[in-house]
């Protein structure tokens, strides 16, 4: 190609990886029909995830894989699991999930003082995810860029019904943890208990996206007819998982609007019942 030309395939993959991910983040706004969240804190919290979690997490994830490949195997005399298969799924299962979803959850923490309803929590959590998962998206196809124009489309658009769906649900949860935080008068055990959770959701989608490698190490194996059967489950589970969790993401987004009668600074108790919805 020309250098025109790959500008602007360039340019398309951005689009391409930019709108859904703008879709994503208006439906998800209007979920919250009350006490709608500014466009300004949403748009930060994107930016957010874009530009400094992304790349962050990316930083420390390769600290360390360096520390475990470095300085763990050789200390422990080679007890922990070697080659490239053991290696990207310690990366894709342990590490990946633990540092990703700190990094955008202490975006959302970051912005503790836009929050003044549980839901807004979960509104920002999830475009911080989503500006993550933009940008993820279009390193991704731009590196399938190698296979084709047509496979670089291929991987973004999966991604953006899969991978995408993940990390805006999984940092949606660290978000109600970080306004049930404030809720609770600054306890942590709830804003603890939603990044684990968070952690579960982003690490189990990665197991389903990686069957293809963990199915051989079980001794487990299907047969394929001439098709790579475990490929296309693991693909299809991706999907189904994303859309699933994005969706129960906007029910409960829905559902705490009902549960919150008061802004989340406005409650005395650090233990408040659940308050009867007002009447509009």
């Amino acid at each position: 190609m020309t250098l025109l030309e790959t500008l602007l395939v360039l340019v398309a993959l951005f689009l391409f990886s930019l709108v859904p991910a703008l879709f994503y983040l208006i439906w998800i706004r209007k979920t919250e029909r009350y006490h709608t969240e500014s466009w300004s804190a949403v748009s930060r919290a994107f930016l957010y995830g874009a530009v400094v979690g992304t790349f962050v997490a990316a930083i420390l994830e390769a600290v360390l894989f360096a520390l475990y490949a470095q300085v763990l195997q050789p200390d422990l005399g080679g007890a922990l699991p070697k080659g490239a298969t053991a290696e990207y799924l310690l990366l894709a299962l342990v590490i990946a999930p633990f540092v990703e979803e700190g990094i955008k959850g202490l975006g959302v923490y970051g912005m503790r003082s836009r929050i003044s309803y549980l839901a807004d929590g979960m509104v920002l959590g999830a475009a911080v995810g989503l500006g993550f998962g933009f940008l993820e998206n279009l390193l991704y196809g731009v590196s399938a860029l190698a296979a084709g124009v047509t496979v670089a489309i291929l991987t973004i658009a999966i991604r953006s019904f899969s991978s995408m769906l993940i990390h805006a649900s999984a940092t949606s949860v660290t978000g109600y943890g970080v306004a049930a935080n404030l809720q609770q008068g600054g306890q942590g055990h709830v804003l603890a208990g939603s990044y684990l959770t968070a952690v579960g959701i982003h690490g189990s989608y990665n197991a389903l996206a990686s069957l293809t490698l963990i199915l051989p190490l079980l001794g487990l194996a299907l047969p394929g007819y001439g098709i790579d059967l475990v490929s296309i489950a693991s693909l299809m589970l991706a999907i189904v998982y994303g859309l699933s969790a994005f969706g129960f993401i906007r029910q409960r987004i829905t559902e705490v609007q009902f549960l919150t009668a008061l802004p989340v600074a406005a409650r005395p108790s650090p233990r408040p019942t659940p308050q009867t919805p007002r009447s509009r």
